[in-house]
C-alpha cells in the first residue's frame, strides 16, 4: 500500500505546537508546519473555569486527549446567570481570558476565539482592544484566530463595528482574524470584500453551514462545505455546522461529519470545528433537538465520532486547501473532475427508471499542481458508475472510516472512458462514501 502523508495537529500526547498560526495561501501553517486545525465548540469556557473549575478542567483534558487543536470560547455574551459574560461585571474578566488561553495551551489547545456572543451592550471596541492586549502579552502563539462576533446578523452589531474591532486587533497582534458568519449570499460577498480591506492579509472566511439533517438523508449538510471554494482569497473555517445536539437540527452520523470535514479542506477551509450542544452552555439542559449532556464524554457515540472526524485527515494530501476544485459535469475551460458519476440524486422521488434510484449525491474533486488529485463520492445510493474523464494512474479507493484501501481497488489505471463501479447503501439509507486518490 502506498504510504500516506499524515498531517498531525496538537493536543494530547502531541503537546503544544510552535509559533503563531498563519495563512499560506488557503492553508494554515505554524512553526511546526502545515496542519488542519480541528476544534471544539467550548463557549462556556470562562463560566466553567469560574463556576465549576474541576469539571471544566476535566472537559478541557478530555478535549486534549482526543487530539483537538483548538477550542472556541466566547468572551462576551448576554446569557442569563450563571452563564452571562459581561466584561463590565465578570470578575477579573481579562485575567480570566489570560488564564483561559494559558490553561488550554499547557495541554496543547489553542484558542479559536469569538470575542462577542452579543447581548450585554458592552463597548466592543474596548473589548477587542483589551483582549488584544492580553494576547500581545506573550500569548499570540496560544491563539488560532479571533472572530469578532457570533452570527452578527442575528441581532448583533453592524459590520462597521466589527471592522472597527479588527482595527483594534491588527496593529497589536499578529494573529488571523475573522468578521462573522454570513446569513446569505449578499452578506457573504460583503464580508469577503470588507475582510480583504481590513484584515491586512490575515483574514479567515468563516461559515456556519446550514443544518438540515432531513435533506438528502444528511448529505445536503455535507455538501454545504463546497461553498468555501467560492472565496479563494482567504483560508476558510467550517466554524459551527451541524453536530450532536446542535440547534435547528443535529447530525450525529460520523461518516457524514468526517466527509464534511474532508470536503471543507478540499474546498479551501482547513479549519474545522466539531460543534456540539454540550459545547454551548455545558449545563446539561436539553434542546429541541434532544439531549445536551453537560460533559463531552457523555455525548452518545462521541468516541467513534471524534475518531472519524479526526482520522479522516490521514487520507488527505498535504497542501490540499490550495488545490483547484473541480465539480463533476464541468467541461473545459473549467477544471474537469477525474471521474464523472452516471447520476446525481436529490430527495426521495422514486421513478420507474431504476437509474434514478442510484448514483451519488455529490462527488466533488480537487486537482493538485503536480498531477495528483482527490475525489469524494458522497451519499452513494445502491451503486455508482464512475467514468474516467482522462487517463488516470495510481487510483486507490479508500474507506473513510477504516482509513484503508478497499480490497482490489488500489493502484489502478484507467483510460479515458473506462468505468469503475462502487457499491452504495439502500435507497432510503445511502450512508456510503469514498475517498479516491490518484494521478493524472
Amino acid at each position: 500500500m502506498r504510504r500516506l502523508h499524515k498531517i498531525t495537529g496538537g493536543g494530547g500526547t502531541n503537546g503544544p505546537r510552535a509559533g503563531v498560526p498563519r495563512a499560506n495561501g488557503r492553508a494554515i501553517v505554524d512553526d511546526a508546519g502545515e496542519y488542519y486545525p480541528l476544534g471544539l465548540t467550548f463557549m462556556w469556557s470562562l463560566q466553567g473555569a469560574r463556576n465549576e473549575p474541576d469539571r471544566y478542567r476535566q472537559n478541557l483534558e478530555w478535549a486534549a486527549a482526543h487530539g483537538f487543536d483548538y477550542k472556541r470560547p466566547l468572551y462576551e455574551v448576554g446569557w442569563n446567570e450563571p452563564l452571562r459574560i459581561d466584561p463590565a461585571t465578570f470578575p477579573d474578566h481579562l485575567a480570566a481570558v489570560a488564564r483561559d488561553l494559558e490553561d488550554a495551551w499547557r495541554i496543547g489547545i489553542r484558542g479559536g476565539i469569538t470575542l462577542s456572543g452579543k447581548g450585554t451592550g458592552y463597548d466592543l471596541w474596548r473589548l477587542a482592544r483589551d483582549v488584544a492586549g492580553v494576547i500581545a502579552d506573550g500569548r499570540a502563539h496560544m491563539v488560532l484566530l479571533v472572530e469578532q462576533q457570533n452570527e452578527y446578523s442575528n441581532g448583533g452589531d453592524s459590520l462597521e463595528t466589527l471592522e472597527a474591532m479588527i482595527g483594534e486587533l491588527t496593529p497589536r497582534i499578529p494573529n488571523l482574524v475573522a468578521l462573522s458568519t454570513p446569513a446569505n449570499q449578499t452578506e457573504a460577498d460583503t464580508i469577503n470584500a470588507r475582510l480583504g480591506a481590513v484584515a491586512g492579509g490575515r483574514g479567515v472566511y468563516i461559515i456556519h453551514t446550514e443544518r438540515n439533517a432531513d435533506a438528502d438523508h444528511g448529505w445536503r449538510d455535507v455538501r454545504q462545505a463546497y461553498d468555501f471554494h467560492t472565496y479563494r482569497s482567504f483560508p476558510g473555517a467550517d466554524w459551527e455546522g451541524p453536530g450532536p445536539g446542535s440547534s435547528g437540527s443535529q447530525n450525529t452520523n460520523r461518516l457524514q461529519l468526517a466527509m464534511k470535514r474532508a470536503l471543507a479542506i478540499a474546498c479551501g477551509a482547513p479549519i474545522f470545528t466539531l460543534h456540539t450542544g454540550t459545547g454551548v452552555y455545558g449545563d446539561g439542559k436539553p434542546a429541541s433537538t434532544g439531549p445536551r449532556p453537560p460533559n463531552f464524554w457523555e455525548i452518545e457515540n462521541i468516541e467513534a465520532i471524534v475518531d472519524a472526524v479526526r482520522g479522516i485527515v490521514d487520507l488527505l494530501p498535504p497542501g490540499l486547501p490550495n488545490w483547484t476544485v473541480a465539480n463533476t459535469n464541468w467541461v473545459p475551460p473549467n477544471p474537469v473532475a477525474p471521474f464523472q458519476p452516471h447520476h446525481h440524486w436529490e430527495g426521495d422521488d422514486e421513478h420507474l427508471d431504476g437509474e434514478y434510484n442510484n448514483g451519488v449525491n455529490r462527488a466533488y474533486a480537487a486537482l493538485g499542481p503536480d498531477g495528483a488529485w482527490i475525489q469524494l463520492p458522497c451519499g452513494v445510493r445502491e451503486r455508482v458508475t464512475l467514468r474516467a474523464s482522462y487517463p488516470l494512474g495510481n487510483v486507490t479507493v479508500y474507506d473513510p472510516l477504516e482509513r484503508r484501501p478497499i480490497p482490489n481497488l488500489e493502484g489502478l489505471r484507467f483510460n479515458a472512458g473506462d468505468e469503475l463501479t462502487l457499491g452504495g447503501g439502500p435507497w432510503l439509507d445511502p450512508n456510503v462514501a469514498y475517498i479516491i486518490r490518484g494521478t493524472r
